[in-house]
This record gives structure tokens, C-alpha cells and sequence, in this order.
């Protein structure tokens, strides 16, 4: 009995997640990475943080999946969170010595470093939540019903689509140089790899331009158009809808006027 209660909730969660109107849920979830990204509280940043992490993992995501799309991130935003302790003043905390160069670590910019680390984790575990929950057609649909232009909103899914068009050739390619024994270079280093991956990105741009028109042209064929035709009137949200969207805001609003005091202030 116990086991299977244990069980059912978790199951619940991730199906009332799912359940949530896309419309709805995109509204609250923008709305509480804008409020969020406002907090410079290292700990309310951390707990809207934890907020966020434990409804993705309720979407059923894999914590090491859910890792593997933070990472993703990493390439952005490592390089800046790595500067910021050395450039932003203060009072030195540990210093490297390069040799040539010496650099000073200061708390300022650690404290700094820290503070756009979370808001940034914050916002990536938010567009877990709401992509995990959410499929990409109902994305769209609730693009376009929340008014958002349809230019925008087509060269979004465009931009998605031939996302996976340039991995298809990337992969098509790769199996083209192993079947001639294509050996590539030890590190990026080599003036082999160099050369390999310029010729790859050339060929690349090529032939996904050439595979971008067929399809193109496969679509226009099939009666597509630019231009939005008759859209039919939208579902309004369910009260549970509104109320999970309220309280999503609810609880970024809550940490703000905490952070700022005036809660404590009144209590």
C-alpha cells in the first residue's frame, strides 16, 4: 500500500505538469525567470534554483539528462563566470600565478561569479520545465495565441527543424569519410583537423542549402504558405491552470519582496 501511494504521487506530479495549459505555463514560467533573474540574494537565488530543479525532475527527466542540458549551457557562460573573480575589484581571496601574469581573485568577484551562476542555472532549469512538459507544436500554438508575431514564430520552427537537417548531413558526412578510412587528427592542434573541419563546414553549408530548397520546394508544393490562414478560436484556461500559474509567480514574487524586506519588515 505504501509502496504504491510512494509510487502514484510522483506519477501524479508529472502528469498534472503536462496537463498545465501551454499558454499558461509559458506566461508563468518567463514571468518567474524575469522576477528571478532580479535577486542578487545568493540563497534565494539557490532556493528558486532548487524550486525549479525539483519541477523538472518532476517532469520525469533523468537527473543525469537534466545535467547533460545545464552543460549545454556551459560554453556560453563558463568563460564569463570563470573572469569575473579575476576582473571585478575587491579584496583578494587567492591569487594564480601564470608565470608572465598574476591574477587575484577577489570576493566581490566571487560573490558575482556566483550570483550569475544560479540566476543562469534558475533560467535553464525553468526552460526544462516548460520544454520537458511541453511538445513543440503546442510551444508554437501558444506563441500564437499569445499574440506573438507570426514571422517570429515561423523562423522558430524553421530554425529548429534544420537543426536537425545539419545534424543528418553532419552524420551522413562523417560516415562518408570513415567508409574512405578517413583518419582524423590526434588534437585540434593538427593542421589535419583544421583543414578537415573548415572543408566540413564548407561541404556543410552547401549541401544543407541544397537539402533546405528541396525541402522548401517540397512544401510548396504541398500547398504551404507564409501567410497565417484562419485560426480557430482558442480554449480558454482551466481554473487549475490559472492557479498553477499563480502560484509559480507567486512564489518568484514571494522571494523577491523577502529579499527585499518587506515581509520581514511587516512580520
Amino acid at each position: 500500500m505504501c509502496t504504491a501511494a510512494h509510487h502514484a504521487a510522483p506519477m501524479q506530479t508529472e502528469k498534472s505538469l503536462f496537463r498545465v495549459d501551454p499558454r499558461v505555463k509559458m506566461v508563468a514560467i518567463f514571468g518567474f525567470v524575469a522576477v528571478v533573474s532580479s535577486l542578487t540574494s545568493i540563497p534565494f537565488l539557490a532556493a528558486a534554483a532548487g524550486i525549479m530543479a525539483a519541477l523538472a525532475l518532476a517532469t520525469g527527466i533523468t537527473p543525469g539528462r537534466l545535467l547533460g542540458r545545464i552543460g549545454l549551457v556551459l560554453p556560453f557562460t563558463g568563460f564569463i563566470l570563470v573572469l569575473l573573480p579575476f576582473v571585478v575589484p575587491g579584496q583578494a581571496v587567492f591569487s594564480l600565478n601564470l608565470g608572465i601574469v598574476s591574477l587575484s581573485a577577489t570576493d566581490q568577484g566571487l560573490a558575482r561569479a556566483a550570483i550569475l551562476s544560479l540566476r543562469v542555472l534558475g533560467a535553464v532549469l525553468a526552460i526544462n520545465v516548460l520544454t520537458a512538459s511541453t511538445s513543440f507544436s503546442d510551444l508554437m500554438r501558444a506563441l500564437k495565441d499569445l499574440r506573438v508575431p507570426g514571422v517570429f514564430v515561423q523562423v522558430l520552427e524553421f530554425t529548429v527543424r534544420y537543426i536537425y537537417v545539419l545534424g543528418d548531413e553532419v552524420k551522413r558526412m562523417r560516415l562518408a569519410r570513415k567508409s574512405r578510412c578517413f583518419s582524423e587528427g590526434r588534437t585540434f592542434l593538427d593542421m589535419n583537423t583544421f583543414r578537415t573541419l573548415g572543408i566540413l563546414v564548407g561541404v556543410l553549408f552547401v549541401r544543407s542549402w541544397d537539402r533546405g530548397e528541396r525541402i522548401y520546394s517540397a512544401m510548396l508544393a504541398r500547398g504551404y504558405s507564409s501567410e497565417e490562414g484562419t485560426v480557430a478560436a482558442a480554449v480558454r484556461p482551466g481554473w487549475a491552470d490559472i492557479c498553477w500559474g499563480m502560484g509559480v509567480l507567486a512564489v518568484a514574487a514571494g522571494l523577491r519582496l523577502f529579499e527585499s524586506g518587506n515581509l520581514i519588515g511587516r512580520f
